[in-house]
């Protein structure tokens, strides 16, 4: 089976996701590439982006409503974005809200830059006023 470039992206976060002290359990949350479900309790929806500099995901209104449903069933929901080769960029409920809107009829985006020594993030929607560590994956999907 030939690899594609993605596989190798989402095997970055996934590998760390398992090697962390609270991994119980990985599996798919349903049928849709990236979206999976750890441990009992949360949903990850994992998207790449091989840019330079800054990186660029873009949502669909699929990708929207996977959010969303995640959210009203209950699970802690995050969005994991691996940028190139440089960094996991791993956002929760509360940040990815101010960044996309999930009512949204038409695709949101999420953009990832590195000014200094943490991430910058913005959205369609908005940007965070805070930064996001580099060393906050996967410990965060655990807390």
């Amino acid at each position: 089976m030939k690899i594609d470039n993605k596989d190798f992206y989402h095997g970055a976060a996934l590998t760390q996701i398992t090697e962390h002290e609270s991994f119980k359990a990985l599996n798919k949350a349903d049928g849709k590439y990236g979206h999976y479900l750890v441990n009992t309790d949360r949903r990850l929806l994992t998207k790449h982006s091989e840019q330079n500099d800054s990186w660029q995901f873009t949502f669909q209104p699929a990708d929207l409503q996977t959010l969303e449903s995640d959210i009203k069933s209950g699970f802690k929901t995050f969005l994991v974005l691996v940028c190139g080769g440089e960094t996991i960029c791993l956002l929760d409920e509360a940040e990815f809200l101010q960044l996309i809107d999930l009512k949204a009829s038409g695709q949101q985006w999420i953009r990832v830059s590195i000014p200094k020594a943490s991430m910058r993030v913005h959205g369609s929607s908005g940007k965070l006023k805070h930064a996001i560590k580099h060393n906050g994956f996967p410990k965060r999907v655990f807390d």
